[in-house]
Parts: structure tokens; sequence; C-alpha cells
């Protein structure tokens, strides 16, 4: 349907131009140059529309350029009038600089609504991908990243730094005995609530299915170890309503810090995995560093 407005538009100036002389009641002689001048710019502007119309489902930004493209075409018609007829038009030249002026104006607006777009565009999909889709926290890709910037951090100025790794406890047996949407609550649940304790800088993040890392910069083994246990206790106060019996969980963490003659990363998550491995050995619910 809204490719009818350019054929209108060209439609409409078609009939002005046989019909201008007489409406005016002025003497007719045409200028074909003029009149081929007008048709090659026509085509040119109707094109333009047509691609607009083709590459932009903006709405807002396409309404802005329709508009522009409208003052500027009728601009060049009222432009082209004096080529085609052999009498002046001087009258209407300020109405054509007024209206290319108009005509630009809509077309920058466009352009700067249609740039914002993309910027908005390019900052939702940065999220998309950095955010783990069903708790909202960070997933496993941004916290790869992010702990080796921290590591890094940690081993050339000689910080503190210290990493926890959650796993829940029986978790499948959660899934299997109340279904995926309840599972699927309690991961929610579980990442709202550690998010709720945490410090600005933080960075909370899920590995995948009932994993999750927790990075502390600039903190020692000692107090990585109250920030795992207040986790721990404060886990054991969520429930999750089902139409049976609330569904209650703990967590079993695994806490490490940065030594001296770490080389990289992965030795500090592999001895994190370690204590998370001797926590679920010792009976699960509990933080074990290592």
């Amino acid at each position: 349907m809204k490719y009818i407005y350019p054929l209108v538009i060209l439609v409409l100036s078609v009939v002005f131009i046989m019909v201008e002389g007489n409406l005016f009641q002025r003497t007719i002689d045409v200028n074909y140059f003029g009149l081929a001048v007008y048709g090659s710019i026509t085509f040119i502007m109707m094109l333009a529309l047509f691609i607009v119309q083709k590459i932009i489902d903006i709405k807002e930004v396409y309404y802005y350029l329709l508009a522009g493209f409208s003052f500027v075409y009728i601009s060049l018609f009222t432009g082209t009038m004096e080529h085609i007829y052999t009498y002046p038009v001087s009258e209407v030249n300020i109405l054509e600089d007024l209206f290319r002026l108009v005509g630009f104006g809509f077309v920058i607006a466009a352009i700067i609504k249609w740039i914002k777009h993309d910027e908005e565009i390019k900052v939702k999909l940065l999220e998309l991908a950095s955010i783990d889709d069903l708790t909202g926290i960070m997933n496993r890709r941004v916290f790869d990243i992010e702990f080796k910037r921290d590591f890094a951090n940690a081993k050339r100025y000689n910080k503190a730094l210290s990493l926890v790794t959650i796993d829940l406890d029986n978790f499948k047996a959660i899934n299997d005995k109340h279904g995926h949407f309840f599972g699927d609550l309690v991961l929610k649940m579980f990442a709202k609530e550690v998010t709720s304790l945490l410090r600005e800088g933080d960075i909370f993040s899920r590995w995948g299915g009932d994993e999750f890392c927790l990075i502390l910069p600039e903190t020692s083994g000692v107090n990585a170890m109250k920030v795992a246990e207040k986790i721990r206790f404060a886990v054991k106060n969520i429930h999750v309503k089902t139409d049976k019996s609330p569904i209650y969980f703990t967590v079993s963490l695994g806490v490490t810090e940065f030594h001296n003659d770490d080389k990289d990363a992965m030795i500090m998550i592999d001895r994190a995995d370690k204590a998370l491995y001797d926590a679920k050995e010792a009976g699960r619910d509990k933080t074990v560093p290592r």
C-alpha cells in the first residue's frame, strides 16, 4: 500500500504540468529540454522513494524521510517549471528555497534518528550477547573476558582477587520432581538473591545449568569465605511456591584466591572447581576454601 505514494506524487505532478497554463491563463510554449530535465528529476526522486520504502523498516525514520523527499521534490518541481514553460515563474523562488530548506531539515532529522536507532540496536545486541536469558546475569562468555582482565590486574599490581564457584545441590532432582518450570524459577530466585548481596564491581555469572561463578576483585580469601557463607545461609531462606509443597534448596561453594605463582586465570578456575568438588564430597551445603 505504501508504494502507491510515489505514484500519486508522480501522477499529480504530470496533471499539474498539463493544466498549469490553463489554470493561470498563461500562453504555453513548452520547452522540451526543460521537460526532459524535470522528467529525469522526477524519475530519480521516485526511485529514491521506492528505495527508502524498501530498506527502511523504522516507521518514524521512514516518515521523516518521506516528508523530506516530498518537500525537496516540490522545491525541484517549482524550480524546473520555468524551464518547462517559456514565461518566468519568479514569484515561486522564495517558496522553492523554503521547501528545499524544510525538506533537507526532515532528511537530516531522519538520518540522526536512524543513526540513534542503530546505536540502540547495537547496545541491545551487546546486552543479549552478554546476559544469560534465564537469570538476567552475565553469561560465561563475559565471565571469561572479565576474569582474565581481573586476573591480569591482580598479577600486575599484586592485588587481591578471589573466585567463588557455586553449584545448586540436587538440582536435577528438583527438575525431575517439580518440572523445568519450577526448576527455572529456582535458578531465577537464586540469581536474584545472590545479586542483592553483592557489591558494585563484583561479577556474578552463570556458567550453564546450575553452575555459577562469582568474581570478587580486591577481596582476600578470608573475606571471600565470608561472602560465600553469607550466600549459603541466604539461600536457605529461599522457598519457591508450587501447587504442592514449597521448594527449599541448598548450595555448595568452592573458594580460592589469587596466588603470586598462578601463571594464568585457568589455574584459579581449576582450583575453585576442585574446592567445589570437595564441598560436594563433604556432604553438600558447605563452603570449602582451597
